[in-house]
C-alpha cells in the first residue's frame, strides 16, 4: 500500500510519509494474517488441541506483530511531530497561496491565449477593412484623376468652340435703307438697280402682299443667292449684288431667319469690307415685314 503524494510540500517530507505508509501497510497485512491463523488454530483446537510447540510459536509471532504495530504507532507519532515542527501554519498558508496563485496564473494564461486569439481575429478584420479602404481610396483617386482629365478636355473644347462676342456699337444714320432677306441660306433683295440712281422692286426675289394691317413683303422661297462658306464664286456674286448700292448713300437692313445666322457672318464680313453700315433684324417666317413711310435717323452698326 502506498500513499498518494500531495502537491506543494517538500520532497523529503513526502519520502518520509511514503515510508511510513508502506510500513503501516506491511504491519496491517501481517496482523490480518495472524488473526486468520488464530481463527484456523481455534477451529483446529476443537478437533485436535495444538501441542505446546505450536502455541509457543504462535505467541512469539503474535508478540512480534504487536511490536511492529507499536513501532508503526511510534512512527506515526514521530511523523506528526516532524510535520508540526517543519510545516508550521505560515508555511501551510504560503503553500495554499502558492497553489491558488498557480491556479490563477493558469487561468490568466488561458485568458491571455484567448485574448491573443481574439486580437488575431480582430487584426485579420482590421487588415481586411484597411485593404478595402485602400481600394476605395485608390478608386477615389482614379475618379478624381478622370474628373480632372474630363474637366480639362471640357475647358479645351469650350475654348475651341467659343468665340469672344463683342456688343455692337450702334450709331444714328440718315442714309437710305435697302432691305435684304436671308432665309434658308438664300440672300434676296427687295430693290434692284435699273439705272443710275434708279431702283425698282425685285419681284423675282421679294413679293409684296396685302394683309389686315397693310402691305408687307416676304422673300420668294429658294430665290436669290445661295450663300456657302468657302465658295469663291458665291463671294463674287455677293460683291456684284452689293455693287448696286453705294455705302455713302445706303445702309443694308438684313432680316435673318434662325436657320441662316452662319450665312449672315459671311455677308457681314463682306459688308464691313465694302464699307456698308448695316442693321441686323432677326425674324421668323411667320412674322410680317410691313412697308411704311421712310424714317430718318436709324440705328446701324
Amino acid at each position: 500500500m502506498s500513499r498518494t503524494r500531495r502537491t506543494g510540500e517538500g520532497n523529503s517530507l513526502e519520502l518520509l510519509l511514503d515510508t511510513i505508509c508502506n510500513t503501516f501497510g506491511g504491519v496491517l497485512f501481517i496482523s490480518i494474517l495472524v488473526v486468520i491463523l488464530i481463527n484456523m488454530s481455534s477451529d483446529a483446537a476443537q478437533v485436535t488441541p495444538p501441542d505446546e510447540a505450536e502455541l509457543m510459536e504462535m505467541q512469539i509471532e503474535l508478540q512480534k506483530s504487536q511490536e511492529r504495530i507499536q513501532k508503526l504507532k511510534n512512527a506515526i507519532d514521530q511523523q506528526q511531530s516532524i510535520e508540526s515542527q517543519f510545516v508550521d501554519p505560515d508555511t501551510k498558508m504560503i503553500v495554499r497561496k502558492w497553489t491558488q496563485l498557480n491556479a490563477d496564473l493558469t487561468r490568466l494564461q488561458e485568458s491571455k491565449d484567448q485574448a491573443l486569439a481574439n486580437i488575431s481575429k480582430d487584426q485579420t478584420l482590421i487588415n481586411k477593412v484597411a485593404a478595402e479602404s485602400k481600394q476605395s481610396a485608390d478608386a477615389l483617386a482614379q475618379a478624381k484623376e478622370e474628373y480632372n482629365s474630363l474637366l480639362s478636355r471640357l475647358r479645351t473644347e469650350v475654348e475651341t468652340r467659343t468665340q469672344a462676342a463683342k456688343l455692337p456699337k450702334l450709331r444714328r444714320t440718315s442714309k437710305t435703307e435697302m432691305v435684304f432677306f436671308l432665309r434658308e441660306g438664300y440672300l434676296s433683295s427687295y430693290a434692284r438697280k435699273m439705272g443710275e440712281g434708279s431702283y425698282v422692286p425685285n419681284t423675282n426675289e421679294v413679293v409684296e402682299k396685302t394683309g389686315p394691317q397693310g402691305a408687307y413683303i416676304e422673300p420668294v422661297s429658294s430665290a436669290g443667292i445661295k450663300i456657302s462658306k468657302g465658295d469663291n464664286a458665291i463671294q463674287e456674286s455677293l460683291e456684284r449684288r452689293l455693287a448696286d448700292f453705294k455705302p455713302s448713300q445706303h445702309y443694308i437692313a438684313v432680316f435673318v431667319s434662325p436657320d441662316s445666322f452662319e450665312e449672315f457672318a459671311v455677308l457681314k464680313d463682306l459688308m464691313v469690307q465694302k464699307g456698308f453700315e448695316y442693321r441686323l433684324e432677326p425674324y421668323t417666317p411667320d412674322q410680317k415685314v410691313y412697308i411704311g413711310p421712310a424714317q430718318n435717323a436709324k440705328n446701324v452698326q
